[in-house]
């Protein structure tokens, strides 16, 4: 068994693609022992990206689904819901991000798993929620994010068109808050002896996203987040570009020290911070030209130096060349006995005494069900009746 915080606590992930089997894999590496449960076909994510030779094995698999032990069964027959009820009798988890309705015709809805296991935290993760019009829509991250004003049309200049953040935000975020979530409801089972349900979605994330600043006063008119954004943006250098985050008043005079303007924000016209939002794309056409006369290199050196926020923008993969992300031991390594030495990103969450860890990578489809099912009871001609038939998949 695992070690970590959570060892001896037992997971169920009845998931794919991302927020569901992220969540299994921030609870696998604080030392949950987790058992993916996946149909005959596969979990999406294991074809995109494949690794050449590799069938089965994708990047992306292999960091979402790592410590996790994989098992294959057909929920859509009687003999695979008899083997998922077994399972949901053992566990203290349970993830699922199947859409509403599809967990109850598989026999794993939460009122037949709270009748099985009246002490199994259930987590549901959906899109939009168990109810509303969009309850049985699909939902990926970059609609959530058009619904949630994560792109507004109003902060478009000239020819630009909405654009996604480059990283799927409420897929990725929304599984630190299901932890949250599974691990209050694993505390409060120490006190009451019952499990809940634990209910996300991605649109709740995105909305979840906003509380730092959308509040609406009643006979207040709509807030407006205004600020001098020529202080809060991206530029061109002379190789490449930098990202400025100088919008507080004292940051804004150590900027334009720093760059060589030290009097600009006492002109008159710059003189208020609404003047500066008047006059914003006017700022703009004054810094950028300067940043074109130099490198990156030398614009971060000089604004680190003076105490304002900035930073090179780079590409994704360099971060795994990057110093102050391997000094913050950011970066974990795997053996794999197929694919040698696997680079990962590291768990985030750092425990002092009971740290979490990288075990093992994501596995092949099935490459656990004969071991889990021994774990039931089940004999060696019993599996192979099943392989048989279909309705488990062995490796």
């Amino acid at each position: 068994m695992p070690g970590g915080p959570l060892s001896g606590i037992r997971v169920l992930d009845i998931s794919h693609n991302l927020a569901g089997p992220l969540t299994g894999m921030h609870l696998g590496d604080l030392g949950a022992d987790v058992i993916k449960i996946e149909r005959p076909s596969g979990d999406e994510w294991r074809f995109h990206e494949i690794i050449p030779g590799h069938p089965g094995r994708s990047r992306h698999y292999l960091q979402a689904n790592r410590n996790k032990r994989a098992v294959c069964v057909d929920l859509r027959t009687d003999d695979g819901q008899a083997i998922a009820h077994e399972l949901v009798r053992r566990a203290d988890v349970l993830v699922t991000n199947l859409r509403p309705g599809v967990p109850e015709r598989l026999g794993v809805g939460w009122a037949a798993c709270e009748a099985l296991n009246d002490r199994l935290v259930y987590c549901q993760i959906s899109a939009y929620g168990d109810g509303g019009p969009r309850r049985e829509q699909r939902g990926y991250d970059i609609v959530t994010e058009a619904i949630a004003g994560f792109m507004p049309p109003s902060g478009l200049t000239g020819d630009e068109s909405p654009r996604p953040i480059p990283i799927p935000i409420n897929d990725t975020g929304l599984p630190l808050l299901a932890c949250t979530g599974i691990l209050a409801a694993l505390l409060e089972r120490e006190r009451s002896g019952r499990g809940q349900r634990v209910e996300l979605s991605l649109l709740g994330m995105a909305v979840a996203l906003n509380a730092h600043s959308l509040v609406r006063l009643e006979e207040q008119p709509p807030q407006v987040m205004a600020f001098p954004r020529a202080f809060y943006r991206v530029y061109e250098t002379a190789d490449g570009w930098i990202a400025i985050a100088a919008y507080a008043e004292h940051l804004a005079h150590r900027f334009c020290a720093a760059i060589g303007m030290a009097d600009l924000l006492s002109e008159e016209r710059f003189r208020s911070r609404a003047d500066r939002v008047e006059r914003n794309e006017e700022l703009v056409g004054l810094f950028a030209p300067r940043f074109r006369t130099a490198t990156t290199e030398h614009w971060v050196a000089l604004l680190d130096g003076a105490g304002v926020p900035c930073g090179a923008v780079r590409e994704r993969d360099e971060l795994l060349d990057d110093e102050q992300v391997r000094a913050m031991d950011m970066l974990s390594e795997v053996d794999d006995a197929e694919l040698g030495r696997i680079t990962m990103i590291a768990p985030a969450v750092r425990l002092s005494r009971t740290p979490g860890e990288i075990r093992f990578a994501g596995r092949h489809l099935g490459a656990d069900t004969r071991a889990i099912l021994g774990e039931l009871g089940y004999s060696a001609d019993e599996i192979a009746e099943l392989e048989d038939a279909g309705i488990v998949v062995s490796r």
